[in-house]
């Protein structure tokens, strides 16, 4: 159980060695014969109505808040006590209920989650890789709109370029005295069809294949948790990583005069910048979701929500570190996932596929 959370959470965690002194929070994870059903007796209730998920609130008093859950519709009941005086989280695990595994590392995301965005990082719908460079390893970092080609330009740099995956949809920045650090936030990976061939798919039918809509278009993507991602792709994954580039993607109606098919522009502006920033920071439900609201894992600092100040910070910190910031114009995105963008890149960007094959 303790790697099924590891496997999600790492990195940009990490197993250590038994700290000396006791640890600010820990988390206890057992199997649980199923007692009583705490569900249906007009407790509140916390649910995500898309995947079925939800927390009763059994009991609340003296520092101690105990929880029924079920991971998804159907799921056996899994206890979740919340111990404050002892700085504890005890997750008790239904014997032989499969998706009801997935709470420790729910847990683990919660306590992460709410103390990352406190403590200064900016979460962003964006994609982005680690490329190891000859002065090191360099963060992409891709903005594009919705269905804009950030998971695609994620997995191509990960299998072409054999980039280190950060994520492909919510990627957490910080602003720092000499640039601005990137790392991925855990969520499903979602790779187009098209990317891949008949054997791959075969290789990942662990995965589950779902509809999405561009307008009337309908795409199919192949959904995996990043572990299974890692596996069968046999992709790294990365911890924190300094930015070195930012991409931004954008449509464009216009016939592109580009020898590769796309316009790529060096000289992105300070506005044209801040707008897909800005843009990428305009996630409150999943900013929601990483949140502990109820305090499974301890009580949680208040994250600061200014996104202006955010904006004008991260903003300073690839000014100070020179970050390269492109603009990469697609005339016709159906053609993206074979288009060379890595040559077209490469005149911007020329570290990008120095770790290339």
């Amino acid at each position: 159980m303790a790697d099924d959370a590891l496997a999600v959470l790492v990195p940009p965690c990490s197993v250590a060695e038994p700290m000396v002194s006791e640890p600010g929070w820990s988390v206890h994870v057992a199997l649980a014969p199923v007692g009583a059903d705490h569900r249906r007796r007009g407790h509140p209730v916390f649910g995500w109505i898309d995947i079925g998920r939800r927390l009763e609130i059994v009991d609340a008093a003296n520092g101690l808040l105990v929880l029924a859950g079920q991971y998804r519709e159907g799921c056996a009941e899994t206890i979740i006590e919340v111990d404050i005086r002892s700085r504890q989280t005890r997750v008790l695990l239904p014997p032989g209920d499969g998706p009801s595994r997935r709470w420790p590392d729910w847990v683990g995301r919660m306590f992460f989650g709410s103390r990352l965005l406190a403590d200064g990082w900016h979460l962003m719908h964006a994609a982005a890789v680690s490329v190891d460079t000859d002065a090191g390893p360099r963060a992409v970092v891709f903005l594009a709109g919705s269905h804009g080609g950030k998971s695609t330009l994620a997995h191509r740099a990960s299998v072409e370029l054999s980039a280190k995956f950060l994520s492909d949809d919510l990627v957490l920045l910080r602003p720092r005295s000499d640039g601005v650090i990137a790392v991925g936030w855990p969520t499903r990976v979602s790779i187009p069809l098209e990317l891949l061939d008949a054997a791959t798919r075969e290789r990942a039918s662990a995965g589950t294949a779902l509809d999405t809509f561009v307008g009337s278009t309908r795409r199919r993507r192949l959904v995996l948790s990043p572990p299974e991602y890692a596996t069968v792709f046999d992709v790294e994954r990365a911890g924190p990583t300094m930015v070195g580039a930012v991409v931004v993607v954008s449509p464009t109606d216009a016939t592109s005069r580009g020898s590769h098919g796309l316009e790529v522009d060096g000289n992105v502006s300070a506005d044209r910048l801040g707008l897909a920033l800005t843009a990428a920071a305009q996630i409150p439900a999943q900013r929601l979701m990483m949140l502990d609201l109820i305090g499974v894992a301890g009580p949680s600092a208040q994250p600061p929500w200014s996104t202006k100040s955010a904006q004008a910070g991260l903003l300073a910190g690839l000014r100070v570190a020179e970050v390269a910031v492109v603009g990469v114009s697609v005339p016709d995105m159906s053609r993206l996932p074979s288009l060379p963008v890595w040559t077209a890149l490469a005149t911007r960007i020329p570290w990008i596929m120095e770790g290339a094959p």
